[in-house]
């Protein structure tokens, strides 16, 4: 594999399917996205679930006793509400500056995660039922979830933050998790950017990772990880690096007009 001397985000490779005029203006011509209430709250966000990753093994060490499935779904949420609360007081002055209500940050966090949740509870009973209990239980576990997983693939040229795996010890294999909020349907997009997050796994942890996840509202669609997807991801982050090239051509305009009615970079992308 050659080295990559520039590293490119993984989340770019989305930008710049959904629009690389967009994504010129914000890497080339160093335009900076304002601050506004919805980046906020996705930050806040992801900070709390990756507070939640670091600190959890901690919490199911804290299980003493068989508890059933809902009181441990309870003891969940209140371990996340804490964390919740914490990472609010790190963030005070800008949730106060965009009014922020954090009741509502918190509600739609324990909603998303309430089915990563179900999905830890489950494999806590197991090895409950196998009798471990306290920091015994999370030694064998037979799958692991881990949540907010930030790699970097100099390899690969790539670096990212995989929103969920899971990792089975009885077979010693990974499945990446891409999860996305919108009610929609899954688009190429989507693929691409667990593909990328596959090919980061592989390098980080040496083993095959043939398939992963695509979660989209209540629809989830398993994802072949081949070499042709690959190749396109390699592709897409050559052409990121090649923005940089002072003959590089400026990206034409989006054809999707509806994509250009709120975008923050309206003015200067018709400027070029």
């Amino acid at each position: 594999m050659p080295e990559y001397r520039k590293i490119i985000s993984v989340s770019d490779l989305n930008s710049w399917l959904y629009c690389a005029r967009k994504l010129y203006l914000m890497r080339v011509k160093k335009l900076e996205v304002p601050q506004n209430k919805n980046l906020l709250m996705g930050k806040i966000k992801h900070s709390i679930l990756e507070n939640f990753s670091k600190r959890e093994q901690q919490f199911i060490s804290n299980i003493d006793k068989d508890y059933d499935k809902l009181d441990l779904f309870f003891m969940y949420e209140d371990f996340l509400k804490n964390i919740a609360n914490l990472v609010f007081i790190e963030n005070m002055e800008m949730i106060e500056k965009f009014m922020i209500d954090k009741e509502d940050i918190l509600k739609k966090v324990l909603r998303d995660f309430s089915e990563d949740i179900k999905l830890r509870i489950a494999s806590i009973k197991e090895a409950i039922a196998k009798g471990f209990l306290k920091e015994k239980i999370y030694n064998n576990l037979d799958s692991i979830y881990l949540s907010e997983i930030r790699l970097e693939s100099p390899a690969y040229g790539l670096r990212g933050r995989v929103d969920r795996i899971l990792v089975s010890r009885k077979d010693n294999s990974i499945i990446p998790f891409e999860l996305k909020s919108r009610e929609e349907r899954i688009f190429h997009s989507d693929e691409i950017q667990l593909t990328a997050y596959a090919m980061l796994l592989e390098d980080h942890y040496k083993i095959l990772i043939p398939k992963g996840i695509v979660e989209v509202g209540n629809k989830r669609q398993e994802v072949q990880i081949t070499s042709k997807m690959k190749d396109e991801v390699l592709s897409l982050a050559n052409e990121i690096r090649n923005l940089q090239n002072p003959q590089a051509i400026i990206p034409p305009i989006q054809s999707n007009f509806n994509k250009c009615q709120n975008c923050e970079f309206k003015e200067a992308c018709m400027s070029l």
